[in-house]
């Protein structure tokens, strides 16, 4: 559980919600795409520093919206904040 005001989307509010994530290393899910993106990387044929060659961790499907009170008493609905189902993408 994290106050809304630290999940830093820029609401200013002390209710709290439950943030799932997902976190974990993908070796497994490696493809022939991941493996000659890091062989062209490696020999400098794409020169991009942002590129990853591995598949990553995140979110397959979320949670519920989430919807608080912001320390002004405005009402606020945010989709897709918590990780409900993860897999390697």
């Amino acid at each position: 559980e994290v106050s809304v005001s630290d999940l830093g989307l820029g609401y200013e509010s002390d209710e709290t919600v439950l943030f799932r994530y997902c976190s974990g290393t993908c070796e497994a899910a490696v493809r022939s795409y991941d493996l000659s993106l890091k062989s062209m990387r490696s020999r400098r044929k794409i020169r991009k520093e942002k590129i990853r060659a591995r598949p990553c961790c995140r979110p397959l499907a979320y949670d519920d919206d989430v919807s608080f009170l912001d320390a002004y008493n405005r009402y606020y609905t945010v989709n897709e904040l918590s990780a409900k189902e993860c897999g390697c993408v």
